[in-house]
């Protein structure tokens, strides 16, 4: 199912642009590269005080936008990290038991920012519905699973240039570990929420 939705959501943010732009709207869009910082969350909590989480680590990646109307656009967005997972326990702290390999994904919509070559300082904010892909690997084993996430952000658009700005976001992945995919076992993870706080010079075209 996450595969399928994958390659529709990579569809739509294809082929909406696309037609839109044949209609003779959506033109001047913008793309943003960006990097920043990711704070996971655990995805498991397990007795006694132990717990699953891979550790928080440098983010980097890029978001298109495509105005559909004034003050509306469609995102989709690509963003990759890799960082030690980490079992939580008493007394001792945490212990690196691997190495994870993410990328996140997502598409969605959002309001507010700056039009092409608007100046000054402009708010926006974004929902969207994506994937979480884990490669959790180490010396004795090598599992993935792709996690349903949705996703929320909130950040503020500054005008440099009149097609350059800085583009500040914090934008939460919200989902839960697939256990099932990653190690044929079907254990209910936890909620997590994963923020990505980026910064990212926003590129009008």
């Amino acid at each position: 199912m996450i595969a399928r939705f994958v390659r529709f959501a990579g569809a739509l943010v294809v082929s909406v642009p696309l037609a839109l732009s044949a209609q003779g709207l959506g033109q001047g869009g913008s793309v943003t590269p960006y990097a920043g910082y990711l704070v996971t969350g655990q995805i498991y909590n397990g007795p006694i005080g132990t717990d699953l989480a891979t550790a928080n680590t440098p983010v980097i990646g890029a978001q298109l936008a495509i105005p559909l109307v004034a003050g509306l656009s469609l995102t989709g967005n690509v963003g990759y990290a890799s960082a030690d997972v980490r079992v939580g326990l008493p007394v001792i702290g945490g212990v690196n038991v691997g190495t994870n390999s993410l990328w996140l994904y997502d598409a969605g919509l959002e309001l507010g920012g700056l039009p092409r070559g608007g100046r000054g300082l402009a708010p926006f904010v974004q929902a969207g519905v994506g994937g979480m892909s884990n490669n959790i690997r180490n010396s004795f084993l090598n599992v993935q699973s792709t996690n349903l996430v949705y996703t929320a952000g909130v950040g503020l658009d500054v005008g440099l240039a009149r097609q350059v700005g800085l583009r500040v976001q914090a934008k939460d992945y919200i989902g839960r570990f697939d256990s099932e995919e990653a190690i044929g076992i079907g254990s209910r993870g936890d909620l997590v929420h994963n923020w990505a706080l980026s910064a990212g010079l926003k590129l009008a075209f």
